[in-house]
C-alpha cells in the first residue's frame, strides 16, 4: 500500500510508514443493526395480524429500544436508528390500540353485569306487588254484573314465602268456562310484571290457550280480548 504522505510504498496492513513514519488509518465499514430492521418490519406487519394479540408488537418494542441503545452507543459504527424509531413507533401505536380495544370491552361487559346484577337485586327485594288491582272477566253481550273478578293479591298472600298466584273460573250463559290463571314475577320503575296462563273456549269441543305476560302500572290494563270475552285489569277501588 501507498502512504498519502510521502507517496512511499509499504507493506500491507502496515501500521506506520516506513519512509516517512506517518500513521495509517484503517476504517471498518459501516453495517445496519439487524434488531433495528427486525423491530420495524414486526411493528409494521403487526397490524395485518392484529400482533397476534400484541406479541408480535412487544416483541418489535423491545428489539427496537435494544436496537437504538446499541446504535447509540456504537460511535457512528452501527446504522439503523430510523429503522429502530419506526419499529418502536408502530408497535407502541399497536399495542395502544389493544389496551384501547380491551379497555372498552371491559367497559362494555362490565355496564352490562352491572345492569344485569341491578336488575336481579331489585327483582329479589321488590318479590311482592303493591300495586292493587282486579281482574275482570266479561263476556260480551252479557249481563255485566255476572262479571267474574278477583283481585291480583290479597294481604294474606303477602305475608308468607310463597308465589303470589291467582285463579279465576269464570262459566257464561251457554255453560262454556274459561279460565284464567296468572303469577306475579317482579317490580320495577313503578310498574308490575305478571305472566298470564288464559284458556278460553271456540266451541263445543275445543279450547284455545293464551300465555301472556303483562305490565301493570295501576290503570286499566287490557290482558286479552277476542269476539266472545274480554279480560282486563283494573284498579281496585
Amino acid at each position: 500500500m501507498y502512504c498519502q504522505k510521502c507517496g512511499s510504498e509499504n507493506l500491507e496492513n502496515a501500521a506506520i510508514c516506513q519512509s516517512c513514519g506517518g500513521v495509517f488509518v484503517y476504517s471498518q465499514p459501516r453495517k445496519t443493526s439487524g434488531m433495528a430492521i427486525t423491530s420495524m418490519i414486526l411493528g409494521i406487519s403487526g397490524f395485518s395480524m392484529f400482533g397476534v394479540f400484541g406479541i408480535t408488537w412487544i416483541i418489535a418494542l423491545v428489539f427496537g429500544i435494544l436496537a437504538l441503545n446499541k446504535i447509540g452507543k456504537s460511535g457512528g459504527m452501527v446504522r439503523g436508528k430510523g429503522f429502530a424509531i419506526a419499529g418502536i413507533i408502530t408497535s407502541a401505536v399497536g399495542l395502544a390500540l389493544i389496551l384501547t380495544i380491551i379497555g372498552v370491552w371491559l367497559f362494555v361487559n362490565s355496564a352490562t353485569t352491572f345492569s344485569l346484577h341491578k336488575k336481579f337485586k331489585m327483582q329479589m327485594s321488590n318479590d311482592k306487588p303493591e300495586i292493587k288491582g282486579v281482574v275482570c272477566v266479561a263476556y260480551n253481550n252479557s249481563d255485566p254484573n255476572n262479571n267474574c273478578t278477583s283481585p291480583l293479591f290479597v294481604q294474606e298472600q303477602l305475608q308468607v314465602e310463597s308465589e303470589i298466584a291467582g285463579r279465576i273460573v269464570c262459566q257464561s250463559q251457554d255453560g262454556k268456562s274459561a279460565i284464567v290463571k296468572w303469577k306475579f314475577v317482579y317490580e320495577e320503575d313503578d310498574a308490575e310484571f305478571y305472566n298470564f296462563n288464559i284458556t278460553v273456549p271456540v266451541d263445543d269441543e275445543t279450547t284455545s290457550v293464551v300465555v301472556k305476560s303483562v305490565v301493570y302500572d295501576g290503570t286499566e290494563k287490557i290482558v286479552f280480548k277476542d269476539k266472545q270475552i274480554k279480560i282486563y285489569i283494573t284498579p281496585e277501588k
